[in-house]
């Protein structure tokens, strides 16, 4: 401490609480005065405002004043003092926003979803209406396909479209797949259950915070079966941001949607505020469509490579969209790189370049299953954790069977593309779901923001994705009747692991104003929704 006596330490230290609660108190009423004043337009209203406002500046520019003279008197170097500032966030002093750092062995493991799944399950049996789980019975959510040869396997950013895209109620599929999972069902589809088994063990370890949160948890809860498609990732994500609202201490209740655009979630403390929670859809039309037409291009490509007696991984790097490729001469060119001097060398063409991987037509491998991470890895040097391609579609033999410790007449092709139109729309970014969030917000009113979006694209990609959001968020601008002081960006890595076990990385990037937002704030809201 410097030469300030502790009477005039003591002394600042008890103004700088005074004016904190002073704050404290003032803040519901400013709030209230936004929210009338926008309601009204009303000149008394917006004097009131205006005058509330003014206090709130007043304050908060005293205790600033008094907090910087507080840490001169205290004589704390710089860094011990920056250590106090900095909020007491999940942190471990790694910058994860390279894609490249968020993979397993960089990440520690957090919890297992077979302490709670069998709790999920029975959780979700229990509030679904009598016999509605039991419906579709027609159709499948195993793999039973793909182990017979009888479908070729296709991932599109870590993602299996037929998994993600299926015509299974979203919540039949995510039971069914989770039962499969506990019960060590060999057909257990690995590819919709890492995203699914995490996101059901999450929702039955959250049930009982759910309960706590007001307006009608049990009408949002309905819509997991009422509604179809992925609008059921959706509903979850805002079931589990309410439900980790409670678990953080906030007094939280679900809004009832009216005619106009309203936000999900009101929080009363520890001001009032607005919660709008966005959810991407998993893939794009775009990626779906790209994977399409590369799932066209094996088809025919193996049909020529089985009757050439190929086998082997087929490497395409594109120079043009995957719509204007002249389909028929790449397969040529891909069959006829085996008669180069070295095939895994990459030819260039006008459209791209090729290579060829021959591999042997009988593979052995320890015991797995069919397509897990294990087999891929050492069939078609396929990193599922980290993918180095846009997309990847194969085939093996593996006798008709779920397990298996040989696989015959492999045949793969691992795609990418690099051109900057393809890279711009498989890097979307999500400002355009930020955009829509904030338009939820009534006027008047303080608001946060989450979004959510899976991310299995290729380091390339992914940190473009963020790159261009961080830049947009530079420049942001919304609506002057309301306020969002912080923000989270929820990046999910679903991906199966070893034999296909599910796993998910989470990893939350926070966001706060510089004009009116404090960092403090992420204190008192989950930072993470899937992942303890």
């Amino acid at each position: 401490m410097t030469d300030a006596g502790p009477n005039e330490f003591e002394q600042i230290a008890a103004e700088i609480k005074r004016i904190s609660l002073e704050i404290d108190t003032l803040l519901p009423a400013l709030v209230k005065s936004r929210r009338d004043y926008m309601r009204t337009r009303s000149a008394a209203d917006k004097a009131e405002n205006l005058r509330l406002e003014t206090m709130a500046n007043e304050l908060s520019k005293n205790h600033t004043r008094l907090y910087d003279e507080l840490k001169r008197l205290s004589g704390l170097p710089d860094d011990v003092l920056e250590a106090i500032d900095r909020p007491d966030l999940p942190d471990d002093g790694v910058d994860r926003r390279p894609r490249e750092s968020l993979v397993r062995e960089n990440i520690q493991t957090t919890g297992d979803v077979d302490d709670y799944l069998s709790d999920a399950i029975d959780t979700v049996n229990r509030v679904i209406p009598k016999g509605w789980l039991d419906e579709q019975s027609e159709l499948s959510c195993r793999i039973g396909r793909l182990a017979s040869g009888q479908e070729c396997l296709s991932l599109v950013r870590g993602l299996r479209p037929e998994s993600e895209l299926s015509g299974l109620h979203r919540l039949r599929q995510m039971v069914r797949v989770g039962t499969d999972y506990l019960e060590n069902n060999p057909a257990y589809d690995q590819f919709a259950g890492a995203t699914l088994v995490p996101q059901l063990a999450q929702f039955g370890a959250q049930y009982d915070n759910l309960l706590q949160v007001g307006g009608s948890p049990g009408t949002r809860v309905s819509r997991l079966w009422e509604q179809g498609g992925l609008s059921v990732d959706a509903t979850i994500f805002e079931l589990l941001v309410a439900a980790r609202c409670v678990e953080k201490g906030r007094r939280v209740e679900f809004i009832n949607e009216g005619a106009e655009k309203s936000p999900d979630i009101r929080c009363h403390d520890p001001y009032p505020l607005q919660i709008e929670c966005k959810r991407k859809r998993s893939l794009s039309d775009y990626e779906i469509a790209e994977e399409r037409l590369m799932r066209e291009l094996f088809l025919a490509l193996e049909v020529e490579a089985k009757g050439k007696g190929l086998t082997g991984r087929f490497e395409l790097l594109l120079s043009v969209e995957a719509n204007l490729m002249p389909a028929s001469e790449i397969v040529a060119r891909l069959i006829s790189q085996r008669l180069a001097a070295h095939p895994e060398r990459h030819t260039e063409y006008a459209w791209g370049r090729v290579a060829f991987v021959s591999l042997p037509k009988r593979i052995d491998m320890p015991p797995t299953r069919i397509y897990s991470p294990h087999m891929l890895r050492a069939v078609f040097d396929w990193n599922t954790d980290l993918p180095e391609w846009d997309g990847l579609v194969c085939r093996v033999n593996g006798g008709g069977g779920f397990e298996l410790d040989r696989v015959s007449y492999p045949i793969g092709l691992v795609w990418r593309n690099t051109t900057p139109k393809a890279v711009q729309k498989r890097a979307w970014s999500p400002t355009d779901l930020f955009g829509d969030a904030t338009n939820q917000i009534t006027p008047g009113e303080f608001g946060i923001i989450y979004l959510a979006y899976n991310e299995g694209s290729r380091a390339t990609v992914a940190d473009e994705r963020l790159e261009r959001f961080f830049n947009k968020m530079n420049t942001w601008e919304h609506a002057a009747s309301i306020r969002i002081p912080i923000s989270f960006l929820v990046r999910l890595y679903p991906r199966p692991l070893d034999h296909g076990a599910p796993d998910l990385i989470e990893s939350t990037i926070r966001l706060y104003s510089g004009a009116y937002g404090d960092p403090r704030l992420f204190e008192d809201f989950p930072n993470s929704i899937y992942t303890k």
